[in-house]
């Protein structure tokens, strides 16, 4: 018998696909269904499988290149059949009262999923799903958090935390001992340099936030800063970026902010990718990757009708009132599949209605475009925001800034 595996690989299988995923090695493998339920159930055979994925010496991949795949296998296959992304908003509630906010946080909705329910939640999609990523509000206020986050890391989930950064500092100790640096990430938001943040979401929160980063880095864990750009901080970016770049961070991400919940109006698609584009080039020399604005997979879709993205295809939204959505944008009556309060999240997901999700923009400006199997037309929750259309080609459209 060789070296262990620490802990179990990532695993996911729907019925039809089963892959592993080793974060010792960086492999991804293909799995025959016995083989999955041998790794599944940890069973004396799963022994020399791991030993097997511990000694590979091929291409090395990370955990995002393993939920990347699956989100194309999901665009293909035209839905996987059992989501591997799994979002849980745990609460509405949040100390802050940002500027921005898709959501317009700050009390609890009525009716939230019980702490309980969340943990027969997390029991359920540990059958099938490779991340759960945790998201509020702010999902450091819910009692329940650590219980939640403990039984996920138990399952052998891989975990996103999404945060403000304000209350990390106080548990980065407890978040240490329970994240996997190889396979969990914690994305903090800063929205500018002390000034700009602030006056964006509440004095002394910058302040709270970078002490939350430094303290997660003390940790060992691998940190991402999301800058949302908006009116209100134009200009911060760089700066911003060059500060948190001296911190130890994995990366800094660059989001587009949308004009729904509090914000009432976005900046100019193109001063967006400006924007990222000053910052790409200060990450040459500071060697922190930026992300924003990237076109994903070439795909073989056509335009008449397909899946655009991850949501609803690999990925699954759960409200804090529990119902079902394919992500955080589409939380439209329209796209609201059912309640995990009255059906299994994996009934929620097999039963018909889905194929709505489906776009066509045939006829368009899109269906000619050479970037077309890449972008898909863009983000169809911003085709909606800007256009009132599924349909219609996101107002995020590189090639339409391109030739101005």
């Amino acid at each position: 018998m060789g070296k262990r595996v620490r802990g179990k690989p990532l695993l996911y299988g729907d019925g039809k696909v089963f892959l592993a995923f080793c974060p010792s090695s960086g492999g991804i493998f293909e799995l025959e269904p016995e083989e999955f339920k041998a790794l599944k159930e940890n069973l004396p055979e799963a022994e020399e499988l791991k030993r097997v994925m511990l000694e590979y010496d091929g291409e090395k991949y990370t955990v995002g290149d393993f939920i990347g795949h699956l989100t194309s296998l999901g665009i293909e296959l035209e839905r996987l059949n059992a989501p591997a992304v799994v979002i849980f908003e745990l609460t509405r509630n949040c100390n802050l009262n940002c500027k921005h906010c898709i959501v317009s946080a700050g009390r609890p909705l009525p009716k939230e999923l019980k702490t309980e329910e969340w943990l027969k939640l997390v029991d359920e999609i540990s059958d099938y799903a490779v991340r759960l990523t945790l998201t509020g509000g702010e999902p450091l206020i819910h009692p329940g958090f650590f219980r939640i986050l403990k039984r996920a890391k138990e399952k052998g989930l891989s975990i996103r935390l999404l945060t403000n950064g304000t209350l990390v500092e106080e548990h980065s100790k407890e978040l240490g001992g329970l994240l996997d640096a190889r396979i969990d990430e914690v994305q903090v938001s800063l929205d500018g340099l002390k000034q700009a943040h602030d006056s964006i979401r509440g004095e002394g929160s910058y302040a709270k936030a970078i002490a939350g980063v430094k303290a997660l880095v003390r940790e060992g864990l691998p940190v991402s800063v999301a800058f949302t750009l908006i009116p209100e901080n134009r200009g911060e970016a760089l700066g911003l970026y060059r500060e948190v770049a001296k911190l130890g961070i994995e990366s800094f991400r660059i989001a587009w902010g949308l004009p729904v919940g509090r914000l009432r109006k976005a900046v100019p698609y193109a001063e967006y990718l400006k924007t990222v584009e000053e910052v790409k080039r200060a990450s040459e020399k500071l060697g922190v990757p930026v992300s924003g604005g990237e076109l994903g997979a070439p795909l073989e879709v056509k335009a008449e009708s397909f899946y655009p993205c991850a949501a609803g295809t690999s990925q699954v939204f759960i409200a804090s009132t529990g119902d079902v959505y394919p992500c955080l944008v589409l939380r439209y009556p329209f796209f609201r599949f059912g309640s995990v309060r009255e059906e299994k999240l994996i009934d929620i997901w097999r039963k018909r209605g889905w194929e709505r999700l489906k776009r066509d923009l045939s006829g368009s400006d899109c269906e000619k475009c050479p970037l077309f199997k890449s972008c898909r037309g863009g983000c169809p929750g911003e085709s909606l925001i800007y256009r009132g259309d599924y349909n219609a080609p996101s107002p995020a459209c590189r090639m339409r800034v391109e030739k101005g």
